[in-house]
């Protein structure tokens, strides 16, 4: 094609591209820089969007690539040779960082030695790429460095595109639409480009991390249903005694029949009795992740309860967990969470706790041992907890701490105890009222 039949302006998908990755890019390294500056939850979820961003980034510079390949662009501005060599060079140079930035990063996610699974958007898996942990040092020093050269070479294309505008050379106006193409209009368009550029850079620094939402328990009739159908398959706790046979019944003086009817009757007002949870509880979790506190909860769960305080040995307790409910106040985290190295929610999707013996433990205070079931492990569990009843309603408050790994829960290269504690706490606050 012939320099007088090659276009005036760059198509509008390459129009569109353009601006488009300069924001992104922009945004992109002032949150890479931004992300050493937080810890805990925050800088967690962070690091989710940078790469969310940066594979977009990735994604985007492939299309701009195949459109500066295949669709004509407008014709070599008239400069010297010096001046073309190097706006071809920062040009070459763009797609050096557009493509590899996102590459390395993507490495260095990929051979960390704590493998954090990534969700684009919070929504669509994208998987680590297979290579030993030998490419991670290298990947992560060219990563800094090409952050570093974005840096300059976003100041030398700026730098050149108000050198033409000033010069009044049509540079600016062939990456716009033709009905922006005029003078007054151009000059609008590098004010709002350069103030469009700060702002994208600035905006990392002010939107919000992290955060947290309390875990409350909805009580929902079929999870109630669902614990009271386990324990009738428990032929433990629902196996009745043999009743006496008739002939082996004595007789007795009349005296003593009416005092037992008395006993049974004060018993009667003294057995333990069911309880109903009422929705507003919460059953919350503390841990930490390299030394930055982390907490959560879950938002479906019941207790099958039966108590009495004058009736401790009659009493019982069971909680039923809905594991897939949890919320730590990141979607990925908790989608991490949910997975086989964690919870494991597709073979295990409840945890329940038994109780075996509730004891007094003076005052309002009480305990209860039993057994908790959790990610297909069994273990012995106690839960300590304040009982305050007044007339048909109740509050308890408790609390107990739960080795992670006796459970399977952080396996792999998540059970270094020296990332996450292997002593986690477990939480909960709830009210019930008595079911006569």
């Amino acid at each position: 094609m012939s320099l007088h039949q090659l276009p005036s302006r760059y198509s509008l998908a390459a129009i569109i591209l353009h601006w488009l990755l300069a924001a992104l890019l922009l945004f992109q390294v002032s949150l890479g820089w931004r992300l050493e500056e937080l810890t805990g939850l925050p800088q967690f979820a962070a690091y989710q969007l940078h790469k969310t961003i940066g594979i977009s980034i990735l994604v985007l510079s492939l299309a701009r690539l195949a459109i500066r390949l295949f669709v004509p662009r407008p014709r070599p501005v008239n400069t010297s040779l010096l001046l073309a060599a190097l706006a071809g060079g920062v040009h070459a140079l763009f797609y050096v960082v557009m493509i590899a930035g996102p590459l390395t990063g993507w490495i260095i996610v990929s051979t960390s030695s704590i493998q954090v699974p990534t969700l684009l958007f919070g929504a669509i898996p994208w998987p680590h790429l297979p290579l030993g942990a030998g490419w991670h040092d290298p990947a992560e020093t060219a990563h800094g460095l090409l952050g570093w050269l974005t840096v300059g070479l976003v100041f030398l294309h700026v730098s050149g595109a108000l050198r033409h505008h000033f010069m009044r050379k049509d540079i600016l106006g062939r990456m716009v639409p033709a009905a922006l193409s005029g003078r007054g209009a151009l000059n609008a368009v590098a004010g709002l480009a350069v103030a469009g550029a700060l702002a994208a850079f600035a905006l990392a620094w002010v939107l919000p991390f992290g955060g947290q939402a309390p875990a409350q328990s909805d009580a929902p009739e079929a999870l109630s249903n669902m614990a009271a159908a386990e324990n009738a398959a428990d032929p433990v706790a629902n196996r009745a005694e043999p009743a006496p046979a008739a002939n082996e019944a004595e007789a007795v003086p009349e005296e003593q029949v009416e005092d037992a009817a008395e006993e049974e009757a004060q018993a009667e007002t003294e057995k333990a009795m069911p309880w109903t949870v009422q929705p507003g509880g919460s059953l919350n979790f503390r841990t930490s992740y390299t030394g930055s506190e982390i907490e959560g909860g879950f938002a479906r769960w019941d207790a099958d309860i039966l108590f009495s305080p004058e009736d401790l040995a009659g009493s019982r307790i069971s909680v039923t967990v809905d594991l897939a409910s949890v919320d730590s106040a990141d979607s990925q985290r908790d989608d991490m969470l949910r997975g086989d190295d964690f919870f494991g929610v597709s073979a295990n999707p409840r945890a329940t706790f038994r109780s075996t013996r509730i004891t007094h433990q003076g005052g309002n205070r009480y305990r209860a041992a039993g057994t908790l079931s959790l990610n297909g492990e069994q273990n012995p569990a106690t839960l300590d907890f304040t009982l305050d009843i007044d007339g048909s309603t109740a509050r308890a408050r408790g609390s107990t701490q739960i080795n992670r790994t006796a459970f399977g829960v952080g396996s792999g290269q998540w059970a270094d105890t020296g990332t996450i504690p292997d002593a986690v706490t477990v939480r909960f606050d709830l009210r019930a009222r008595r079911t006569d």
